[in-house]
């Protein structure tokens, strides 16, 4: 039983931690909506913290490479190699910081690292009561590098996990008297289980999450760290801790009455975004100062941020080198400022994205009824005329009328796909604007209707945008599209002669038979379009009188279920004008 925190532990938890990361990167992208919706927060806490193990792959690579880093040689029971693997972690952390929570996570490990190496200068050992106790400074040290912080952030996820370490603590010397050490299984478990409470409390403390009913992303993935650890120090495979991912909320939670603000702290200017700023960037830099001068940065910065719009200021660091990072309306000014002060450097100046982070289908709809459909699909509908879809000016609007950084595009005719794809592409083109920045759009080549329901039915806004448009592409295309037409003059055709009046039998495009009734016409291409064998049949009726629908539909799934009585039939009343059926076959 681990009884003193030594480095080869501290190594096995960040290697755990950052594969945990990793594995659930794209779930806190998704949760990710505070404070700007950019949906990358796992991106940054996984980028963040491989720089963090890379510095401690640095510092090994400096050592005798003589040790076995599985062999006791790598265990050391007075701390120190747990103090010098932490403050490497913490000062690769602090260099290779991405984002806001990036930074924070940075400042959370410095505390761990500061408190460790205090214990070992003071002799005391590391263990369970040096963990709280550096748990606790990590967290009043994350707190303090915000210039205004937030309750329902990873904030109040890491106090929360410092105040259930402490509870242990102090029933391990209520039972065992003043020193008494609790189990470090106790400890960490404990500390877990009070940081999952409370990033179950984010909704209720965060309007913005409440609103989009998820928790908050850098809190989650604090828990994984803190779920590695238990996972570890209690014997089980941490890679079991992250296997299923965190839940969106799917009800609205309660709000709740404001918590007091931080113990000790002051109440913080309140730094917010300038709702007319038409631009938002985000900057950070690394830059070394004195300790005096990490206030007096810290003060005119935040005078910057009171003046111009600015937000999410954090300063992190220690040991004279920090980790400058600020959402600005004018990035100019930050800089000026840290060379006041200063030479930063590593400078990263990027512009942001305020749309709201989700995903939303737009689908071209020829029909009231197909728009209804649609819109009980979950799609956005686009009303439009038969044989005439979106134009890329009305695509483009469309899209900037949704208000999220992804959207899918179905127009559900071969001749907009180009219209679609140039719309695309010129979003993408223009991506350094304002209202584009930060938006993918994909089309997926959805040629009919029926393959844009196909196209639906398998769409999953949860799933990775890359994957759902894959999987919307596949089914699309895995469903062969027919429809019936009226001739409304003469037509040559590679069926045939035609003659005005006359019922034309499309398949993919091509007409394939031409007959003199609708629903002769209509057989005759559901025996074509299902000879090829299929699980489901689709039949979208068009403008006709719901008598003569019904009976349409009943002489075609009678003949399906002639042929082939395993395939499921099902019929929508799309309300198409100029086609009076449409056939899909999946």
């Amino acid at each position: 039983m681990l009884e003193t925190l030594d480095g080869l532990a501290v190594r096995l938890w960040a290697r755990a931690s950052l594969d945990a990361l990793g594995r659930a990167r794209e779930e806190i992208d998704a949760l990710n909506v505070f404070p700007v919706p950019d949906g990358d927060t796992g991106t940054n806490l996984f980028l963040t913290f491989e720089a963090a193990v890379e510095a401690v792959a640095a510092l090994d690579a400096g050592l005798d490479t003589e040790l076995d880093p599985a062999g006791d040689d790598w265990a050391d029971p007075d701390g120190a190699g747990a103090a010098q693997v932490l403050g490497a972690l913490a000062t690769g952390a602090m260099t290779g910081a991405h984002g806001n929570s990036g930074v924070i996570l940075s400042q959370l490990l410095r505390g761990l690292a500061d408190e460790v190496a205090a214990a070992v200068r003071a002799g005391r050992k590391v263990g369970p009561r040096t963990i709280a106790a550096a748990l606790a400074d990590a967290a009043e040290s994350a707190w303090q590098a915000v210039s205004a912080p937030a309750e329902g952030t990873m904030l109040t996820v890491a106090r929360a996990a410092a105040e259930g370490a402490a509870r242990v603590v102090a029933e391990a010397e209520r039972t065992g008297g003043p020193g008494a050490e609790p189990r470090f299984t106790a400890l960490a478990e404990a500390a877990s289980r009070a940081a999952a409470a409370a990033l179950d409390q984010t909704p209720a403390q965060l309007a913005v999450l409440r609103t989009a009913g998820v928790v908050d992303a850098g809190g989650r993935g604090l828990c994984i760290l803190l779920d590695v650890l238990a996972a570890l120090l209690g014997g089980y495979d941490p890679a079991r801790m992250v296997a299923q991912g965190y839940r969106l909320l799917q009800r609205p939670v309660p709000a709740a009455v404001p918590p007091p603000g931080h113990p000790g702290q002051a109440k913080p200017p309140q730094l917010h975004s300038n709702p007319f700023a038409t631009d938002q960037f985000e900057v950070v830099y690394l830059i070394d100062l004195a300790d005096g001068q990490v206030a007096a940065l810290r003060a005119e910065l935040e005078h910057l941020c009171l003046d111009g719009g600015g937000d999410s200021l954090v300063i992190a660091g220690g040991d004279g080198r920090y980790r400058v990072h600020v959402h600005v309306s004018r990035p100019g000014p930050v800089v000026e400022a840290a060379i006041r002060f200063g030479r930063p450097y590593d400078l990263r100046i990027e512009l942001l994205e305020h749309r709201a982070a989700g995903r939303v289908v737009l689908a071209a709809a020829a029909g009231p009824g197909i728009a209804e459909l649609f819109a009980a699909a979950g799609a956005t509908p686009l009303p439009c005329l038969p044989d005439r879809p979106p134009t890329s000016v009305q695509l483009i609007q469309a899209i900037l009328d949704a208000a999220v950084n992804e959207v899918v595009v179905l127009v559900n005719d071969e001749q907009g796909l180009a219209a679609a794809a140039a719309a695309a592409e010129q979003i993408h083109r223009n991506a350094h604007q304002a209202n584009t920045a930060g938006i993918r759009v994909a089309v997926v080549p959805t040629k009919s209707v029926v393959q844009g329901i196909a196209a639906l039915a398998v769409h999953e806004p949860g799933r990775r945008f890359d994957a759902d448009v894959v999987a919307m592409s596949a089914a699309a295309g895995a469903t062969r599209h027919g429809a019936l037409q009226i001739a409304a003059d003469d037509v040559w055709t590679m069926a045939g002669v035609g003659k005005a009046g006359d019922v034309l039998g499309l398949i993919d495009g091509d007409v394939a038979l031409i007959a003199d009734s609708v629903t002769a016409a209509a057989l005759a291409l559901a025996d074509r379009m299902v000879s090829a064998g299929g699980e489901m049949v689709t039949l979208v009726t068009g403008q006709i009188s719901p008598e003569h629908a019904d009976a349409l539909v009943d002489a075609v799934t009678a003949r399906v279920h002639t042929r082939h009585p395993e395939m499921d039939v099902v019929a929508y009343a799309g309300g198409q004008s100029g086609w009076p059926l449409l056939i899909g076959v999946e």
